[in-house]
Protein backbone atom coordinates (compact mmCIF):
# COMPACT_ATOMS: atom_id res chain seq x y z
CA UNK A 1 0.00 0.00 0.00
CA UNK A 2 1.30 3.41 -0.96
CA UNK A 3 1.57 5.99 1.81
CA UNK A 4 0.81 9.54 0.69
CA UNK A 5 1.94 12.60 2.61
CA UNK A 6 -0.81 14.29 4.60
CA UNK A 7 -1.44 16.94 1.93
CA UNK A 8 -1.98 14.24 -0.73
CA UNK A 9 -4.25 11.82 1.11
CA UNK A 10 -7.40 13.11 -0.62
CA UNK A 11 -5.82 13.63 -4.04
CA UNK A 12 -7.50 10.71 -5.82
CA UNK A 13 -6.34 11.90 -9.25
CA UNK A 14 -2.70 11.62 -8.18
CA UNK A 15 -3.33 8.27 -6.47
CA UNK A 16 -4.83 6.89 -9.70
CA UNK A 17 -1.99 8.33 -11.78
CA UNK A 18 0.70 6.76 -9.58
CA UNK A 19 -1.05 3.38 -9.50
CA UNK A 20 -1.73 3.32 -13.24
CA UNK A 21 1.74 4.56 -14.17
CA UNK A 22 3.62 1.86 -12.28
CA UNK A 23 1.20 -0.87 -13.41
CA UNK A 24 1.81 0.25 -16.98
CA UNK A 25 5.56 0.34 -16.40
CA UNK A 26 5.34 -3.35 -15.46
CA UNK A 27 3.87 -4.35 -18.83
CA UNK A 28 6.25 -5.26 -21.64
CA UNK A 29 5.88 -2.55 -24.30
CA UNK A 30 4.73 -3.14 -27.85
CA UNK A 31 7.22 -2.22 -30.58
CA UNK A 32 5.26 0.98 -31.38
CA UNK A 33 2.50 3.00 -29.71
CA UNK A 34 3.58 2.18 -26.16
CA UNK A 35 0.68 3.07 -23.78
CA UNK A 36 3.35 4.13 -21.25
CA UNK A 37 3.76 7.33 -23.25
CA UNK A 38 0.24 8.51 -22.35
CA UNK A 39 1.62 9.46 -18.91
CA UNK A 40 3.93 12.06 -20.48
CA UNK A 41 3.51 15.31 -22.36
CA UNK A 42 3.71 15.09 -26.12
CA UNK A 43 6.19 17.96 -26.31
CA UNK A 44 9.66 16.60 -25.53
CA UNK A 45 9.20 14.63 -22.32
CA UNK A 46 12.39 13.73 -20.47
CA UNK A 47 13.28 10.61 -18.51
CA UNK A 48 16.53 10.31 -16.61
CA UNK A 49 17.11 6.71 -15.58
CA UNK A 50 20.11 6.53 -13.23
CA UNK A 51 22.74 8.32 -15.36
CA UNK A 52 21.09 7.94 -18.79
CA UNK A 53 18.90 10.71 -20.24
CA UNK A 54 16.12 10.08 -22.79
CA UNK A 55 14.43 13.03 -24.49
CA UNK A 56 11.31 12.70 -26.61
CA UNK A 57 8.88 9.87 -27.24
CA UNK A 58 11.11 7.94 -29.68
CA UNK A 59 13.98 7.84 -27.19
CA UNK A 60 11.61 6.80 -24.39
CA UNK A 61 10.15 4.02 -26.56
CA UNK A 62 13.68 2.75 -27.27
CA UNK A 63 14.55 2.94 -23.56
CA UNK A 64 11.48 0.88 -22.68
CA UNK A 65 12.37 -1.78 -25.27
CA UNK A 66 15.89 -1.97 -23.83
CA UNK A 67 14.60 -2.30 -20.27
CA UNK A 68 12.86 -5.54 -21.22
CA UNK A 69 15.76 -7.10 -23.14
CA UNK A 70 16.85 -9.33 -20.23
CA UNK A 71 13.67 -9.25 -18.11
CA UNK A 72 10.52 -11.38 -18.28
CA UNK A 73 8.66 -9.79 -15.36
CA UNK A 74 8.72 -6.49 -13.46
CA UNK A 75 6.69 -5.40 -10.44
CA UNK A 76 6.97 -1.88 -9.04
CA UNK A 77 5.75 -1.04 -5.55
CA UNK A 78 5.46 2.67 -4.81
CA UNK A 79 5.79 2.90 -1.04
CA UNK A 80 5.68 6.65 -0.41
CA UNK A 81 4.64 9.79 -2.28
CA UNK A 82 5.40 13.29 -0.99
CA UNK A 83 4.96 16.80 -2.33
CA UNK A 84 7.95 18.89 -3.30
CA UNK A 85 5.95 21.72 -4.94
CA UNK A 86 2.18 21.36 -4.65
CA UNK A 87 0.54 20.39 -7.92
CA UNK A 88 3.85 20.35 -9.77
CA UNK A 89 6.59 18.10 -8.37
CA UNK A 90 6.63 15.00 -6.19
CA UNK A 91 9.03 12.49 -4.72
CA UNK A 92 8.14 8.80 -4.95
CA UNK A 93 10.09 5.89 -3.53
CA UNK A 94 9.67 2.14 -3.51
CA UNK A 95 11.16 -1.04 -4.89
CA UNK A 96 10.95 -3.07 -8.07
CA UNK A 97 11.15 -6.83 -8.40
CA UNK A 98 12.50 -8.37 -11.60
CA UNK A 99 12.55 -11.86 -13.05
CA UNK A 100 15.40 -12.27 -15.52
CA UNK A 101 15.49 -14.44 -18.64
CA UNK A 102 17.44 -17.12 -16.74
CA UNK A 103 14.76 -17.23 -14.00
CA UNK A 104 16.85 -15.40 -11.41
CA UNK A 105 15.02 -12.80 -9.33
CA UNK A 106 16.28 -9.40 -8.24
CA UNK A 107 14.83 -6.57 -6.17
CA UNK A 108 16.03 -2.96 -6.22
CA UNK A 109 15.09 0.10 -4.20
CA UNK A 110 14.47 3.29 -6.14
CA UNK A 111 13.36 6.88 -5.72
CA UNK A 112 11.86 9.11 -8.39
CA UNK A 113 11.35 12.80 -9.01
CA UNK A 114 8.11 13.51 -10.88
CA UNK A 115 7.47 16.87 -12.54
CA UNK A 116 4.07 17.50 -14.09
CA UNK A 117 3.41 19.92 -16.92
CA UNK A 118 1.15 22.91 -16.37
CA UNK A 119 -2.53 22.20 -17.02
CA UNK A 120 -5.45 20.31 -15.59
CA UNK A 121 -4.48 16.86 -16.89
CA UNK A 122 -1.67 15.00 -15.11
CA UNK A 123 1.11 14.55 -17.66
CA UNK A 124 4.76 14.28 -16.74
CA UNK A 125 7.27 16.49 -18.48
CA UNK A 126 10.16 15.07 -16.47
CA UNK A 127 10.67 11.80 -14.64
CA UNK A 128 13.98 11.03 -12.97
CA UNK A 129 14.76 7.70 -11.32
CA UNK A 130 17.52 7.22 -8.78
CA UNK A 131 18.69 3.64 -8.33
CA UNK A 132 21.82 1.55 -8.00
CA UNK A 133 22.34 -0.18 -11.35
CA UNK A 134 25.25 -2.39 -10.21
CA UNK A 135 23.12 -5.36 -9.02
CA UNK A 136 21.21 -5.49 -12.32
CA UNK A 137 24.41 -5.24 -14.37
CA UNK A 138 25.92 -8.11 -12.38
CA UNK A 139 22.78 -10.23 -12.76
CA UNK A 140 22.64 -9.62 -16.52
CA UNK A 141 26.29 -10.63 -16.85
CA UNK A 142 25.27 -14.11 -15.62
CA UNK A 143 22.74 -14.60 -18.42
Amino acid sequence: MTVYSKDLQENTNLHKFITDFYKNSDIKPPITNDPYLKFFTESLPVIIMASAKFEGTKAIEAMRQGMWKFVTHRHHVAQNVATIVEGKTYLVNGFVEYTLLNGNKLSSDWAAYVKFAEGSELKMEEYQVYLDTAPMKAAIAEI
